[in-house]
């Protein structure tokens, strides 16, 4: 079956990484550790804030961690990498390894400054949200589970199961064994209910006005002057003399008038 194959592979990297945690311990402060096959062999990269722990004097170290995981889990050609951590506050893997020593050095009356020291060094590395959990014989000789939270994080859902950097490490102490579980959520977690607002761009249209207003004055083009032609002289309109208007009695006698020089004309015709 090819689910028991992965389960076996699965098995077998789970089992390389608490070697090489359990060989180079605490102090080396490794992070994450990643397999990939490759033609040559098995590739195996180490990613610590102090590589020269992993590496040794002259490669003394790598080499016998390479020898012990090819006698012991019979890897054909193992090829180890390291890859340094430039900020330890990004990886939780680091951080709680750090919070661990801290307690098996300092002792469990401490562990409310150190708690709260990780997480603020957390917040200003950038991360969207902290959370770290100390579940053990603290203060006392009972069991308690102290936690430490801080920004936003998310508790549930695919985010909170595949995109989130956790991460376990355990301090031995007189009292007893004390866990540590630290969770980050990092900036550039995608996240299904985050809007950018896009600024309009008003910046290239300033720079455009400003190079216009630089530009030489020796080598600017003198506007050209433009002659208009004159302007013919409108011909006078003439006066048309407005009609007046006629009175109704005067034209009621001018018609009168016509009547009766009409019947005259016809009273001599008859005659004739």
């Amino acid at each position: 079956m090819k689910e028991r194959d992965f389960i076996k592979q699965n098995m077998i990297q789970l089992n390389i990484k608490e070697s090489i945690e359990r060989n180079s311990g605490k102090a080396a402060e490794i992070g994450q550790i990643t397999m990939e096959k490759t033609p040559l062999g098995e590739k195996i990269i180490i990613s610590t804030t102090r590589p020269g722990m992993i590496i040794g004097r002259g490669g003394s170290a790598i080499k016998e961690l390479t020898r012990n995981l090819k006698s012991r889990f019979r890897l054909e050609n193992p090829q180890i990498e390291t890859a340094e951590i430039t900020n330890p506050y990004t990886s939780a893997q680091v951080v709680a390894t750090r919070i661990a020593k801290e307690l098996e050095r300092f002792g469990p009356n401490r562990f409310k400054g150190i708690g709260y020291r990780e997480l603020n060094r957390i917040m200003e590395a950038g991360s969207l949200g902290v959370e770290i959990v100390i579940d053990g014989p603290i203060p006392g000789a009972r069991s308690r589970k102290w936690r430490f939270h801080d920004g936003y994080m998310k508790k549930c859902g695919f985010i909170s199961d595949n995109l989130l950097d956790k991460a376990q490490a355990d301090a031995v102490l007189k009292k007893g064994t004390v866990g540590i579980s630290v969770t980050i959520m990092h900036a550039h977690t995608p996240l299904p209910d985050k809007i950018d607002i896009v600024s309009p761009e008003v910046e290239e249209v300033e720079e455009v006005e400003e190079k216009s207003e630089t530009k030489d004055p020796e080598k600017e083009e003198k506007p050209k002057t433009i002659k208009k032609a004159p302007a013919k002289k409108k011909a006078a309109l003439k006066k048309v003399p407005s009609k007046k208007k006629a009175d109704p009695k005067k034209e009621a006698k001018s018609k009168q008038k016509s009547k009766s020089t009409t019947k005259k004309t016809v009273k001599k015709e008859a005659k004739k």
